[in-house]
């Protein structure tokens, strides 16, 4: 089970990317038609961005890596921008149980009966990748992650589709054109060749949110030399009230 929070982990290898969200620049919000506007894009995004200061969620979960395969369920809790809490079963006996905090993180493996306590900079010292909390968040509420205002918009059969480039990173975006539900984004760190994809699914109304929230969720990490990571989330349970407890006993 420790391994299914190192794939975790490596979803942070992105996360030195300049992460500038365009606002609007006037007031509306009109379905596009004719040619398409970055910014009339951004601001059907932005208005339909999934945010709650809670979320209470429980999925089925699949993990692949290089040297594992394994399915459980997956129980999480999160507090916006404060805490990221999460339990992994399988066939109902606990395995593992991490609590993420912007500066730190906490790892409980209850079946080797190991205990990690380390700040947020040890993932990059260790694996080095650099580690950031809220990249983490917005891929679980759904969001796309380094949306910036520097994109080019264009139509891509039935998707509006957001591109952009450096010096050192790729991303690609597709979203609906009517909902503006993100699809698919991917993001390739192009001097490593390591790359990060999520794909965005079964998208429903759930009480708690003023958007459709995407049930499920693909997120791929082909991190080179370093390994690759799949984590497929079906979730079958959400809430967005609070307050929520995030215990961490060890028993």
């Amino acid at each position: 089970m420790r391994l299914f929070f190192l794939a975790l982990s490596a979803l942070l290898l992105f996360a030195n990317c300049n992460r500038k969200v365009a606002g609007p620049t006037d007031d509306g919000i009109a379905l596009p038609a004719g040619k398409l506007r970055l910014n009339q894009v951004l601001r059907g995004i932005e208005a339909n961005r999934t945010s709650a200061e809670w979320m209470d969620a429980k999925a089925r979960v699949d993990v692949e890596t290089d040297d594992l395969s394994i399915g459980g369920t997956a129980y999480l809790r999160l507090h916006r921008d404060e805490a990221i809490w999460m339990s992994v079963k399988k066939f109902g006996i606990e395995g593992a149980r991490a609590l993420i905090r912007p500066d730190s993180f906490f790892l409980y493996n209850r079946l080797e009966s190991e205990y990690t306590a380390e700040p947020l900079s040890y993932l990059e010292a260790k694996y080095k990748i650099p580690a950031r909390f809220d990249l983490l968040q917005e891929i679980f509420f759904g969001n796309a992650v380094f949306l910036t205002d520097n994109l080019e918009v264009s139509r891509d059969g039935q998707d509006i589709r957001l591109t952009g480039s450096s010096r050192e990173f790729a991303a690609d975006y597709r979203y609906d054109p009517v909902t503006y539900q993100l699809g698919s984004m991917e993001l390739q760190e192009l001097g490593q060749q390591r790359m990060l994809s999520v794909v965005n699914g079964d998208y429903a109304a759930v009480d708690g949110l003023s958007a459709s929230f995407p049930r499920t969720r693909r997120i791929a990490v082909d991190g080179g030399s370093e390994g690759t990571a799949r984590l497929d989330f079906e979730f079958t349970d959400l809430s967005f009230s609070g307050p929520l407890e995030m215990p961490f006993i060890f028993r």
